[in-house]
């Protein structure tokens, strides 16, 4: 079964589309809000979810307006230290995410023996010193790691940045996949929606081999050839 794609729209965005497959949006806030976007949001009849980043450990505050979604996403960076982890892990309705950098100081201790949440967003990028950089792949420790927690029980939530996550068995046991491609993500769905099972084909004419010999739908999502949209067929 593969996992659902969550579109990332803008705060500032004045038209939603019409999204027939997809059951989950998701906005990112830097600020605040306009009541009427969350009106409209909420009018959809689909799930919403709030995305806020806390990358000063002393600084930071939270929007007000993450009250008025389903469910938020807090995203904390590698500045970030232990207390707000453990105010984030408090809230209710709420996920944890990391950023790649901010991962990294726990992935030589086991899962099973953090006090870490039973859901984990994971950003694959360094945001440190203001600026983000997306890395060209996540390394094995950090892979085998998040498959640990994955393993242990752990429901994983991961926005995918072109091919930065270079593991398709990793994004297949995750539990949603987020992308700022709205369109993207509707075609996705639409595809692992419209009667995918085993028996159906897909065929990749890009010539990409990131995958592997067997293709599947998740390729939409991560990648490297920006083409392959155009050169996807399911039969």
């Amino acid at each position: 079964m593969f996992p659902e794609a969550v579109p990332i729209i803008d705060q500032e965005v004045r038209h939603v589309p019409n999204l027939v497959f997809t059951n989950k949006l998701a906005i990112e806030l830097r600020d605040g809000i306009n009541p009427g976007i969350i009106r409209r949001l909420g009018s959809l009849s689909k799930e919403v979810i709030g995305i806020t980043r806390v990358n000063d450990e002393f600084n930071s505050k939270l929007p007000n307006s993450l009250s008025k979604f389903n469910k938020v996403v807090i995203i904390l960076g590698p500045e970030v230290g232990e207390s707000w982890l453990k105010y984030v892990m408090s809230l209710t309705n709420t996920i944890v995410g990391f950023t790649l950098d901010s991962l990294m100081r726990f992935v030589k201790i086991r899962p099973g023996l953090l006090n870490i949440p039973n859901e984990l967003f994971i950003d694959p990028i360094v945001s440190g010193n203001d600026t983000a950089v997306q890395p060209k792949a996540l390394p094995k420790a950090v892979i085998d790691w998040l498959m640990d927690y994955v393993d242990s029980g752990g429901d994983l939530y991961v926005l995918a940045r072109g091919d930065s996550i270079n593991n398709i068995n990793l994004l297949m046991h995750s539990r949603l996949i987020f992308t700022y491609n709205i369109k993207l993500a509707e075609l996705y769905n639409s595809i692992i929606k419209g009667g995918f099972i085993s028996g159906t084909k897909i065929s990749v004419k890009a010539g990409c081999d990131f995958c592997g010999n067997s293709p599947n739908p998740l390729c939409l999502l991560i990648c490297p050839n920006v083409d392959l949209i155009k050169e996807i067929e399911v039969e």
